[in-house]
C-alpha cells in the first residue's frame, strides 16, 4: 500500500497508474469469477521433456544461489558492437555458455549478412588464449532478407572451464574492439517466477499509458519482470521506463540496431532480442513470456498465467491461440460511462481521477469485442517457454528444444 500511496502523490501520468492497477484488479476478479469460468482452450502444450506431464512442485518456485543484488540482470551491458575486418558483415550483442547439449558452445548472439562464414573465435580463460573453431546458425524467420540474426556456436571442449570473454576471427584476424563477456548462466540468482520478453522499442515509442496498462497488468498475471530493447522511445514512456526501473521491475537494454529494420533485417532484429532474452532469464526465472507490449495472455478462470501453468503440468512450452481486438472497431464505454456518465462533479471519476479528459484510455477497458475465429497453434500465437530447456525460439513458437 505504501508504494500505491507514493504513486498517488506524483503528479501526472503515474497518479493514473493507480487507477490502471485497481481496473485491472477488478477486471481480472470477474474473469476468474467460477459463474464465467470456461475451460482454457486456448493453451496448446507442445514438447514436454523426457519426464511425463506431472504437477509443478510448489519446491520448484524457492529461490537458491546467489543473491538478487549480486546477479543484475542488465549486466554485463553493451550494445551492438561491429566485427572490424568483416566489412559490416557481422555484428556482436551478446554471449552466453551453453552446457546443455552434448556439443558444448559458447553462443554469441548476432547479426550476420546472408552466407557470412565466421570459422575460428578466440576464448580468454584468465591470462590464457584459446582459439577454437565455430560456425554461423542462421535463427529462423529471416524471410531471406540481406541480414539475419543469427547464433555463432564457439565450440568448447566438455570440461569445467568457463570462458571469461569470447572475440570472433575474421580475415584470420582477431577484432579486440569486439570482445564481449560470456555469461555463465549456472552462476545466476533466481529472481521470481517469470519474466516477460517483449521486442524492441522502435518509432519513437511513446504510447506511455499502453505501457503501463501492460505493465501493471502482466504483474498481476504472475510477470515479476519486464526485459526491455530500447532503440528509441519518446519522452513520456522514456520516464514510465525510468520509474519501473527505480522499483526494479524493468531491466531496459540499449538497442542501436546496425542494420536498416524492415529492409535488410526483419524488424528491430526482433528474433535476436527474443533469443537474448530467453538465455537472460535461463535460471533466473522460471517461465519466459514471450509477447508484445499490445498483446495479453489471458488465464481464463485461474488466478493469474503462474497458476494455470500449474495446473497443465511441466513442459518446455505453453502456446496461447491467437484472437484479435481490432483497435478501428468501436469503443465500449461501460467503464467510462460508470465513472463519468452522469457529468456529476461528485462522481466517482471526478474524485479519483480529476476531470473526464484525465481518465485513461485502456485497451482492455475500451476494447472488448473480438472477431471470433481463434487462430491454430503456431499461427499468430504467443507463448511461455521454461527458458533452460530451448535453444531457438521465434514470434509464434519454437523451432529448436534442448531436448531434441
Amino acid at each position: 500500500m505504501r508504494i500505491l500511496w507514493r504513486l498517488w502523490l506524483r503528479p501526472g501520468l503515474f497518479k493514473t497508474i493507480v487507477f490502471i492497477f485497481t481496473f485491472l484488479s477488478l477486471a481480472l476478479l470477474l474473469i476468474q469469477s467460477p459463474t464465467r469460468y470456461q475451460p482454457p482452450s486456448e493453451v496448446s502444450i507442445r514438447d514436454q521433456p523426457s519426464s511425463a506431464k506431472s504437477q509443478i512442485a510448489e519446491t520448484d518456485l524457492v529461490p537458491t544461489g546467489p543473491s538478487v543484488e549480486s546477479d543484475p540482470i542488465h549486466l554485463p551491458n553493451s550494445d551492438w558492437l561491429p566485427i572490424e575486418h568483416s566489412n559490416r558483415e557481422v555484428f556482436v550483442y551478446s554471449a552466453y555458455l551453453d552446457r546443455r547439449k552434448s556439443q558444448h558452445y559458447v553462443r554469441v548472439i548476432a547479426i550476420v549478412r546472408r552466407r557470412k562464414k565466421v570459422q575460428f573465435c578466440e576464448l580468454t580463460y584468465g591470462n590464457i588464449t584459446r582459439r577454437v573453431s565455430s560456425k554461423v546458425k542462421m535463427i529462423r524467420e529471416n524471410w531471406n532478407l540481406l541480414y539475419s540474426a543469427a547464433y555463432i556456436l564457439c565450440e568448447i571442449p566438455p570440461d569445467n572451464k568457463r570462458p571469461d570473454t569470447v572475440a570472433l576471427v575474421d580475415n584470420n584476424k582477431v577484432d579486440k574492439t569486439s570482445v564481449i563477456p560470456v555469461q555463465i548462466t549456472a552462476e545466476r540468482a533466481h529472481h521470481g517466477n517469470m519474466s516477460a520478453c517483449i521486442k524492441p522499442f522502435h518509432y519513437e515509442f511513446n504510447r506511455a499509458v499502453w505501457l503501463v496498462e501492460f505493465i501493471e497488468l502482466y504483474q498481476l498475471l504472475g510477470t515479476n519482470h519486464f526485459i526491455f530493447y530500447n532503440h528509441t522511445v519518446g519522452p513520456d514512456v522514456q520516464k514510465v521506463l525510468e520509474y519501473y526501473q527505480d522499483e526494479g521491475i524493468v531491466t531496459v537494454l540499449p538497442w542501436a540496431l546496425p542494420v536498416k529494420s524492415q529492409k535488410e533485417i526483419r524488424t528491430e532484429g526482433i528474433f535476436a532480442a527474443l533469443n537474448d532474452c530467453s538465455f537472460r532469464s535461463i535460471k533466473r526465472f522460471h517461465y519466459a513470456a514471450m509477447v508484445d507490449v499490445d498483446e495479453y495472455l489471458v488465464p481464463r478462470g485461474y488466478a493469474n498465467l503462474i497458476d494455470l501453468i500449474r495446473e497443465l503440468g511441466v513442459y518446455d512450452v505453453y502456446i496461447f491461440q491467437n484472437v484479435f481486438y481490432y483497435l478501428y472497431w468501436e469503443n465500449d464505454t461501460a467503464i467510462h460511462d460508470t465513472f463519468y456518465g452522469n457529468k456529476n462533479e461528485r462522481s466517482l471519476g471526478y474524485s479519483l481521477l480529476g476531470e473526464e479528459d484525465q481518465f485513461p484510455y485502456l485497451l482492455t477497458a475500451y476494447k472488448t469485442r473480438r472477431l471470433t475465429k481463434v487462430h491454430k497453434p503456431g499461427t499468430r500465437s504467443k507463448y511461455i517457454v521454461r527458458p533452460e530447456q530451448v535453444v531457438e525460439v521465434g514470434n509464434h513458437n519454437v523451432w529448436e528444444h534442448v531436448g531434441k
